[in-house]
């Protein structure tokens, strides 16, 4: 029982791990369109809040 939880922490870490690795090399590769579309995003929500 004991190794069950622990291969399933072991298991969900390593997932957590990976998708933040990814990110942050797709945030780097792509700042701009991550900017670009921030920002188109915020002042959509701002005109629509208006």
């Amino acid at each position: 029982m004991k190794e069950m939880i622990k291969r399933i922490f072991l298991v969900a870490f390593i997932l957590l791990v990976l998708t933040a690795i990814s990110g942050f090399f797709y945030m780097q590769k792509h700042p701009l369109e991550g900017r670009k579309t921030t920002g188109k995003n915020l002042n959509f929500s701002g005109h629509v809040s208006k």
